[in-house]
């Protein structure tokens, strides 16, 4: 993964590189007035100890290292450090540096301090043991010094560097240690002012430009769903543009965290890009979809096996194949003279080429690449990589306006046809329209007839069947006004309802309390209505606990909860809903006196047999002990209050207060425990 983002870092950062050559040198005696990366001569060894920052340490047993102690470079057994050490560099300084400002750029991951000749320079993020250092990268935060003669002088480097094997395992980071660079101030402020600004101008300006252009595309796409080329190039451009903004995160953060994350971004940003790029040559020139089906799986897996065995063998593999997958088809169809194919394929290949151009170079040489400012080498990398930049999006512009000019001369084209047509046709046409009007106006009259006729039809056929829909909903409502909901269904779709066993339901009776005298005070219609008011309400109350009322005999009213929908808290709803007819009631007495009735209220929780009885104006009802321990529970209930049963009770104990009356002798039942729930506030 490093390795690839050295290529894409090459192909943008060369043509604003401005400053000094970079050389690398071992040994390195010496400090001259040209910026030097110092990788060789160093003196390393682990271990803590202060003197070890002093000149005259005694450091001849240490081992002469590369300061990037890098096992990737130098092969898997190179110096394993992951604990904390120094570093210890000896040199002299030209004289033209003499009282001069001197810059020093450290790159490392972890925490260091910086001691010249025996005094501390700076300290870089908090040496703290495993668990509480800082790592912070200061490579964007070079030091300044002066050097007041020309030597022998002694750069220490106190390093601590806990977190390199979790690195190395999770972000597959190699470099332990550290990479030292000598500059002077002049050098370093010029040429780090021109790289900032060229950097950031340019990944910013290609970010959004690839970021806009994969937008136009997006939404050329949604316009037209049809013409796909236009998602995947949407997408691909996404996929660069998410490259130019991670290289352009890479100079502007000095966290190691966040620039080791790129771990596991890349993976998944080099699939995008392959996908896309993948998808829009087959879409383009090829009417196979089993190779692009097989690059998508590539896609999903290479990040996944990246990311498990830690190496970028699976990334290069994809990258390389999705390469010659879509060179191969843009010369096929180049070949094949597909329209447009040269246009696209001309920018695509050149794209192609430069890429492959430095991958290859890359991994022939492999090695870091030295290129000096000026150089052929230079020119080259940046005509290749301006190449590779602009010629995707110019191409794919370059091919919309044909395809758009396409368009327009086949409809120039289509329109002269059209009108040559209807220049020789007009006279047949009209000819033809005298013949045919007589023919239609016959027609028109036969097809009026017919159609005052159908019409006629089709209003009695509505009128049929409004009626039948409304006698239909007029049934269903009082079928549904007579039975359950389920039952009528039932009975509706199999023409009978069969009786069930229900488990676990609560049965309650009420009854008015003095109804025979209540008539005596009250004429016949009087009293009708203050039943049917009283029952309305009770109708509305118990619809609201989903209990289903069975009937009215005579003053006394039967419901049920927990059929033909099983309820959990049956009989916590069934003894609210009681609740809530005595307070109706008493309400009422407390406007009415006389004028209305007095109601005790009896419930008893068990099982019942439900189902329908009768052929002609049959109802719904149900049977059983505990419907009638209920009739004798509200029996041996008294006005305004509730009474229910042991078992009952034994299923709100928890939840509703109430009060233990004792063994009471039940007609046909004997004695029962019987409970008076406790009256609301």
């Amino acid at each position: 993964m490093r390795r690839l983002v050295f290529i894409l870092l090459l192909l943008l950062h060369f043509s604003a590189w401005a400053g000094d050559t970079l050389m690398l040198q071992s040994p390195l005696p010496d400090v001259s007035m040209g910026s030097r990366t110092y990788l060789y001569g160093w003196l390393f060894a682990e271990g803590d100890d202060s003197l070890r920052a002093m000149p005259g340490y005694d450091d001849s047993h240490w081992q002469t290292v590369t300061s990037t102690l890098d096992s990737q470079v130098h092969g898997a057994d190179y110096y394993h450090f992951s604990n904390i050490g120094w570093f210890r560099l000896h040199f002299r300084a030209d004289t033209a540096l003499l009282d001069s400002p001197l810059l020093l750029a450290l790159t490392h991951w972890g925490a260091s301090e910086v001691f010249l000749d025996g005094v501390l320079l700076s300290s870089n993020g908090l040496i703290n043991g495993p668990e509480h250092s800082i790592y912070v990268n200061p490579a964007h935060r070079p030091l300044a010094f002066t050097l007041q003669n020309t030597g022998p002088h002694v750069l220490a480097v106190r390093y601590a560097y806990y977190a390199a094997d979790y690195n190395r395992k999770t972000y597959n980071s190699s470099m332990r240690g550290i990479y030292a660079q000598f500059q002077p101030v002049s050098h370093f402020i010029n040429r780090e002012h021109n790289r900032i600004l060229a950097v950031t101008v340019l990944f910013i300006l290609l970010t959004g430009v690839f970021g806009a252009l994969g937008l136009c595309h997006l939404l050329l796409f949604l316009y037209n769903r049809s013409i796909r080329s236009n998602l995947y190039f949407s997408i691909f451009c996404a996929g660069l543009s998410a490259v130019f903004l991670m290289l352009w995160l890479d100079n502007a953060i000095s966290t190691p965290g966040i620039y080791m994350s790129r771990h596991f971004i890349m993976p998944v940003i080099v699939s995008v890009l392959c996908f896309g790029l993948s998808g829009l040559v087959n879409d383009l020139f090829s009417s196979k979809r089993l190779r692009f089906r097989i690059v998508i799986a590539l896609c999903i897996l290479a990040p996944m096996l990246f990311w498990w065995a830690n190496t970028a063998l699976a990334i290069a593999a994809l990258s390389l194949f999705v390469l010659a997958e879509a060179t191969v088809v843009i010369l096929r169809a180049m070949i094949r003279r597909v329209k447009g194919s040269f246009i696209i394929g001309a920018g695509m290949l050149v794209f192609l080429l430069t890429v492959g151009f430095v991958v290859t170079y890359i991994l022939i040489t492999r090695r870091d690449l030295v290129i000096t400012e000026g150089s052929a080498g230079q020119a080259l990398f940046s005509v290749f990589s301006a190449l590779a930049i602009i010629c995707p999006p110019v191409s794919m512009s370059v091919f919309l306006a044909w395809n758009f000019a396409q368009i327009n001369k086949e409809l120039k084209k289509n329109l002269l046809q059209v009108q040559e047509l209807s220049e020789k046709t007009i006279a047949q046409e009209l000819e033809k329209n005298r013949i045919i009007a007589g023919q239609k106006e016959r027609l028109e009259q036969e097809v009026a007839a017919r159609t005052a006729e159908v019409v006629s039809q089709k209003d009695l056929l509505e009128q049929q069947h409004n009626e039948l829909k409304t006698e239909k909903q007029k049934s269903d409502e009082l079928l549904l006004n007579i039975l359950p909901g389920e039952v009528a269904e039932e009975l509706k779709e199999t023409g009978h309802a069969d009786a069930r066993l229900f488990h676990n339901v609560s049965v309650m009776f009420t009854d008015f309390v003095g109804f025979t005298h209540a008539g005596e005070r009250m004429s016949p219609q009087e009293l009708v209505d203050e039943l049917d008011i009283c029952f309305r309400a009770f109708d509305e109350i118990i619809s609201r606990y989903q209990i289903e009322k069975i009937k009215t005999i005579g003053d006394a009213y039967l419901a049920v909860a927990g059929l033909p929908a099983p309820q959990e808290s049956h009989a916590v709803n069934v003894i609210h809903a009681a609740q809530e007819i005595l307070a109706f009631m008493k309400e009422r007495r407390a406007r009415l006196g006389d004028k209305t009735f007095e109601v005790r209220v009896g419930i008893n929780s068990g099982n019942v047999v439900a189902g329908i009885v009768g052929i002609k104006k049959f109802a719904y009802d149900i049977w059983g002990d505990t419907v009638n321990t209920a009739a004798r529970m509200e029996q041996s209930s008294e006005p305004g209050r509730i009474n229910i049963s042991e078992h009952t009770y034994q299923l709100v104990k928890d939840h509703i207060p109430c009060t233990y009356r004792g063994m009471i002798d039940a007609k046909n039942k004997g004695e029962l425990n019987m409970y008076f729930v406790n009256e609301t506030q």
